[in-house]
């Protein structure tokens, strides 16, 4: 009887404490694909949020996609910003996720990071992003640049998991192949132009007699000059760091489109 009564006490443990994980994992009150710009048909919308659960549950990391309007009196980056954190995004504890936001009025783009996606999608890495999607941004093919914005975050994201430095690899060994050929054609056309020139064993001949005359020799001193720049400002993981309003620390970038 005690441990019939043990066992159930257990079960009562871990189910209440399963609700307890559940309810700190709901935190966000909005999907993962938030088109308040209306951009998207019903059906792409579906499609596109369900690719972004998909993601975010694979690699503990939300990845979120948000359409405006207008940003109010924010910029973009100060919007995508609060936009994550007063409707609770972010995976886990630390509230780990990147949200792209998109507002029409100004045609504004901005990335925010928090938490581990800081450290995964460096300014770099967000560079390439924007030059892949952007453009269908910019044409007005708005499902196909969600749809590269996810299928890149994935790739980056399964990369950081791997420990694999996103721009290694495939890419590394077709840019050194591609590399290797252009210059073996420069450097081939070079050596044709090259026939007439004859190897000479002796520095005089390549010296006509007479030709020169060193009369006065001096080192003139002019003068200096030194620069200074301001250095950026930047995390250990290569991605710059910035105080929302709800004073959390994001990282994240913006652009025109």
């Amino acid at each position: 009887m005690k441990k019939r009564n043990l066992l159930i006490v257990i079960t009562i443990i871990f189910w209440v404490a399963s609700l307890v994980t559940g309810f700190a994992a709901s935190d966000r009150e909005l999907p993962l694909l938030v088109d308040d710009a209306g951009l998207l048909s019903s059906s792409e919308e579906e499609s596109l949020n369900s690719e972004l659960e998909r993601i975010s549950k694979e690699y503990k990391c939300e990845v979120a996609i948000v359409t405006v309007d207008y940003t109010f009196n924010k910029t973009a980056t100060e919007y995508a910003d609060d936009f994550f954190d007063y409707n609770g995004y972010g995976y886990g504890e630390n509230d780990d996720g990147i949200l792209l936001l998109v507002s029409m009025l100004n045609r504004d783009v901005a990335i925010s990071t928090h938490g581990y996606a800081i450290r995964v999608f460096t300014e770099a890495k967000q560079d390439y992003m924007y030059d892949k999607f952007l453009p269908y941004l910019t044409n007005g093919n708005y499902d196909k640049a969600f749809s590269i914005f996810a299928k890149l975050c994935e790739e980056i994201l399964e990369e950081a998991r791997a420990g694999t430095p996103f721009f290694s690899g495939k890419r590394l060994i077709v840019s050194l192949v591609i590399g290797v050929i252009i210059a073996l054609i420069i450097t081939g056309i070079m050596k044709g132009q090259l026939k007439s020139v004859r190897y000479q064993p002796a520095a005089t001949s390549y010296l006509r007699d007479n030709s020169f005359n060193l009369k006065v020799s001096r080192d003139l001193f002019l003068y200096s000059r030194i620069t200074r720049q301001p250095k950026p400002k930047s995390s250990s993981s290569g991605s710059s760091t910035h105080t929302s309003s709800s004073g959390r620390t994001h990282g994240g970038s913006s652009r025109k489109f």
